[in-house]
């Protein structure tokens, strides 16, 4: 069962490019889950884009709302061992903050990612699921 990166859950708004594979993948893919580190960046990029707190609301209830009806899982791994790992990814394979918090997410659960973002592939025992290069 796969984690989803923020990527993933951007994609999930009809007007990304990468909608309909996001789609093709929800219907693919069995299990995918949504680790509360990708849920956190997902605001947090929102924020950082000007969103108001109503607005970052919102997208989060639709968000929420889209993920349920496709029978994806939210899935809670943020902890302080979960902190202590993410700083050893990101110092040992060159990842940025959020980057290494989620692949400490997937290995802590199935090992998988779905992302289009190959810095993932820098990290051993994480197999990196293409978002936009199904087959």
């Amino acid at each position: 069962m796969p984690v989803a990166d923020t990527e993933f859950l951007f994609a999930i708004n009809p007007r990304d490019h990468k909608h309909q594979h996001a789609m093709r993948l929800l219907k693919e893919l069995s299990g995918l889950m949504v680790p509360d580190t990708a849920a956190l960046e997902f605001q947090v990029v929102l924020r950082a884009r000007g969103r108001s707190p109503s607005q970052v609301k919102m997208a989060l209830l639709a968000l929420h709302e889209a993920l349920t009806r496709s029978d994806v899982k939210e899935v809670k791994t943020l902890s302080m061992s979960l902190l202590a790992f993410q700083s050893e990814v990101e110092d040992r394979y060159g990842l940025s903050y959020f980057d290494s918090l989620i692949a400490a997410s997937a290995l802590t659960l199935d090992r998988q990612v779905v992302s289009d973002d190959e810095a993932f592939d820098r990290v051993p025992n994480l197999e990196r699921i293409p978002l936009s290069s199904t087959k």
